[in-house]
């Protein structure tokens, strides 16, 4: 276990303190390096040698009580950084943690789709709109168009279907559209599948001007390129 910086100064300062001047003769100490007299060695010094001893004990107590001081005050720097970091940090997190949220409720709303029925079978009484109006179909009665065009190989009249007919029912959105007889770039445009907006005809015709010359004179049974 490592201990602080300042302890272990203090430590030192304690230790300097407490040989105050007595401390190892005979042999020369070096101070600075961490050496010392004991009591025995320093009695033994002549006294231009104890005040020699006793000056480089006081300036190597200065030294690192000056250590210590700068330290401390890299400390205190160092704290005010770590803290600034953090102000700057805690933000992220919580727009981390939105975006995993975010995550979780698409995760599960796709999961609830991927759940959703890909085919119906007819029953009596249904027709298009009751169908599209079912929770696990569209839930809006109004969206049945799209069952219709999905399965025109199968209904001939969107007024008449059949019961055990098995019907398609797509889910993502189309990136192509096959021409059925009398439709326009703008009515493909309007369907809510597309775009919902029949003004966004201009995207299709950019997508497809070498099937399409005119906007507003489709051939059945082109396939038109959707762009997303």
């Amino acid at each position: 276990m490592h201990r602080p910086l300042g302890f272990v100064w203090v430590a030192v300062l304690v230790g300097l303190s407490l040989v105050g001047c007595s401390k190892t003769t005979g042999r020369q100490v070096d101070v600075s390096a961490g050496e010392y007299y004991s009591e025995d060695e320093f009695a033994k010094l002549t006294n231009s040698q104890k005040d020699a001893y006793c000056a480089a004990l006081e300036a190597e107590r200065n030294r690192v009580q000056t250590d210590l001081e700068l330290n401390q005050e890299d400390l205190v720097a160092t704290r005010k950084q770590i803290d600034a970091l953090r102000n700057k940090i805690t933000p992220v997190e919580k727009e981390i943690l939105r975006l995993e949220s975010d995550i979780r409720t698409l995760s599960g709303q796709v999961a609830q789709l991927e759940r959703l029925p890909r085919e119906y079978t007819v029953k009596e009484g249904d027709c298009l709109s009751i169908i599209a109006d079912r929770d696990d179909i569209y839930a809006a009665a109004s969206k049945w168009p799209r069952i219709y065009r999905a399965n025109l190989d199968k209904i001939e009249d969107p007024v008449w279907i059949y019961p055990n007919m098995v019907l398609e029912i797509p889910r993502d959105l189309p990136t192509e559209h096959r021409v059925a007889p009398f439709e326009t770039l703008e009515m493909i445009a309007g369907y809510w599948e597309v775009y919902g907006d029949p003004t966004l005809w201009t995207r299709l015709f950019e997508a497809n001007k070498d099937k399409v010359s005119d906007p507003t004179n489709l051939e059945p049974n082109i396939v038109l390129t959707i762009p997303r």
